[in-house]
């Protein structure tokens, strides 16, 4: 299963994220979940750092699936518009997939 925690803030705003592990609904290669679930976390990821240059910290382990994702100017509104188009995507997934991908919040300081 992939589990995603957003990480909010005191006043619920997203400034990152966390996810573990491989959906598992397919064999590598051609699990469409797992591929669906990446491909809207690495283009977030990618937008934010790439399009809109905000700083961000990034770790991950491509092997077990981890990615703990963080943005430092995340109140901005084009931040946040982000963070929310991937959250919109990935629920959609969740309500498809309930036994293969997990969505939670998890509230803490950024």
């Amino acid at each position: 299963m992939t589990e995603i925690a957003f990480y909010l803030d005191d006043k619920d705003m997203i400034f990152g994220f966390e996810t573990e592990g491989h959906a598992g609904f397919k064999r590598p290669g051609k699990d469409i979940v797992c591929a669906s679930v990446s491909i809207l976390i690495i283009n977030t990821i990618n937008s934010i750092e790439e399009l809109l240059k905000v700083p961000c910290e990034l770790e991950e382990d491509e092997k077990s699936g981890y990615i703990d994702f963080r943005v430092k100017d995340y109140d901005r509104d084009d931040v946040q518009l982000l963070f929310k188009s991937l959250e919109m995507g990935l629920k959609q997934i969740e309500n498809n997939y309930k036994k293969y991908v997990k969505l939670t919040n998890r509230r803490c300081k950024p």
